[in-house]
């Protein structure tokens, strides 16, 4: 069934396509309306963008820009894209149905917010951004009506209308002279028209920390290019002089947010969200106290009771009593032994088995550093062995891929037939979500050469993660590792390898 356009609103419910009957309007956007629609298919509400393809160019291209880059987006914290296509004349795309208030309708009922709520908020809007932003996405319109927050404290950030897609820097969409955003929260350089970075966000999210900490805007006038100027020329007031029970951190945080030269702001949203984290620490969890409190046991019997049985007839009650107990604590001990037995032989490791190879020495060519920054004197190498997703080690692109990347020296004759590697990001928090982590450069492909010259190539995939590539087995007392090809982000990026684990047997001299 082919459905025209819609154009009347009073006529709704009525069908828009084969698969979506629009309920209500939601709302009317920049680009088009938003309704609340369901999907007849999967029998599930949906949020349906509609936008009429004879809008001006722009608009569409912003249209399919926002469809292209939300599709790439699969987090909790991000309305996600189910579908979207064109009928008739118009553009569609479905997406998450929020049922919940938008940050900007929380912000007019109420001003200013509590500490608790601006830390659930902000945490979750961060996360969402710096999953975006791993995802080479910015948002550059991030504003109090595009968070959306649930019933159940469920932070979406929606509307990646005028998102830039770093791959696509040859289609933005920003014209000479032309800015996108909102003047309430748009950075100095969007107000100059300049280049829009990560550092873009981490402006405007200071903004909206500022206005639910403080029940105001830093910086407003009565019209936008007043307060344009102002962004690019005047200083925020300081958050603490306008609310003075604020926790310690806090208004340094919004203010290193608010900086004009994008140098001084926080680096990116894992530094913002390790800050938050400092200012609003987790609870310490304490053990639960034991319930169970110790009762007065009752006596079985009146103490001024004589036993009525004789010593004798006591005395075999007793013999017979205790070898029923052995009886039953042999049946118990024995199945225990078993298993004990069985794990004895299922974890004992004769050196005819492959075993983890730990007992290495590593030397970078490059300056090795601690991102964690709790040595300053950094840290060596050997910490990629140390099972720990949450350090990593850098190294510089190199000027010449001739030279090894990395050395790795084993104290006798070695065969290595795995070699695994974590690749190009250093996990920050472990946690349910999983998603707290900075992304640097990744190899792609890497080159491992022996002492005795046998080289081989091994290729990665682009995720995270440990990943084992197939190798041919190398039996040496040393391998030098190239960088050959890589997935690089930013060619200004670090690499990064965060874990190594090598298995192998170690062979007699």
């Amino acid at each position: 069934m082919n459905h025209g356009p819609i154009n009347n609103h009073k006529k709704l419910p009525c069908p828009f396509n084969d698969n979506y009957d629009l309920l209500e309007v939601l709302g009317k956007g920049g680009m088009g309306y938003v309704y609340k629609a369901l999907d007849k298919k999967l029998n599930r509400e949906v949020a349906l963008k509609i936008l009429d393809t004879s809008s001006d160019a722009e608009s569409v291209k912003r249209f399919y820009f926002e469809a292209q880059a939300m599709k790439e987006l699969d987090h909790q914290n991000i309305v996600h894209v189910f579908d979207f296509g064109k009928q008739a004349n118009q553009l569609f795309i479905a997406m998450t149905y929020v049922k919940g208030t938008s940050l900007a309708s929380v912000l007019h009922n109420r001003k200013e917010l509590d500490f608790e709520a601006i830390d659930l908020i902000g945490k979750q809007v961060a996360r969402g951004l710096l999953y975006a932003h791993n995802k080479g996405i910015i948002h550059r319109d991030i504003k109090p009506s595009n968070i959306m927050i649930t019933q159940g404290n469920r932070v979406y950030i929606m509307d990646f209308g005028i998102s830039y897609i770093q791959e696509m820097e040859k289609e933005r969409l920003t014209m000479t002279g032309m800015t996108m955003g909102t003047p309430e929260y748009m950075s100095p350089e969007q107000c100059h028209g300049d280049e829009t970075t990560i550092q873009s966000d981490i402006y405007s999210l200071g903004v909206i920390f500022f206005e639910m900490s403080c029940g105001r805007l830093p910086f407003m006038g009565n019209k936008p290019i007043e307060i344009a100027i102002k962004h690019v020329q005047e200083q925020p007031p300081s958050p603490e002089t306008l609310r003075t029970n604020m926790p310690y951190g806090l208004s340094d945080l919004i203010l290193k947010c608010l900086k004009k030269n994008i140098n001084e702001r926080f680096r990116d949203m894992q530094e913002l969200l390790d800050s938050l984290d400092h200012v609003f620490p987790k609870n310490g969890q304490t053990g639960n106290q034991n319930a169970l409190q110790n009762k007065k046991r009752k006596p079985l019997a009146p103490i001024e009771n004589k036993s009525l049985l004789s010593t004798s007839t006591a005395f075999k009650i007793s013999r017979e009593l205790n070898r029923k107990k052995l009886t039953i604590l042999a049946f118990v001990m024995f199945p225990l032994l078993v298993s004990l037995l069985v794990m004895l032989m299922l974890t004992y490791k004769p050196a005819s088995v492959l075993q983890q190879i730990s007992s290495v020495h590593l030397r970078g060519t490059f300056e090795e550093k601690n991102l964690e920054g709790n040595a300053p004197e950094g840290y060596p190498a050997e910490n990629i062995f140390d099972q720990d997703f949450k350090t990593a080690w850098l190294f510089p692109p190199p000027l010449n891929l001739k030279n090894p990347i990395l050395v790795i020296e084993f104290p006798e004759p070695t065969l290595i037939t795995h070699f695994g590697v974590a690749i190009g990001y250093q996990k920050s928090v472990d946690d349910e979500f999983g998603d707290r982590f900075r992304v640097f450069n990744k190899p792609k492909s890497l080159v491992l050469k022996t002492k005795e010259g046998v080289r081989q190539k091994i290729v990665f995939e682009n995720i995270k993660g440990m990943q084992y590539p197939t190798i041919h087995a190398i039996e040496t007392i040393e391998i030098q590792v190239f960088l050959e090809e890589s997935y690089e982000l930013e060619p200004s990026k670090n690499f990064a390898i965060s874990e190594m684990r090598l298995l192998g047997l170690k062979l007699k001299q």
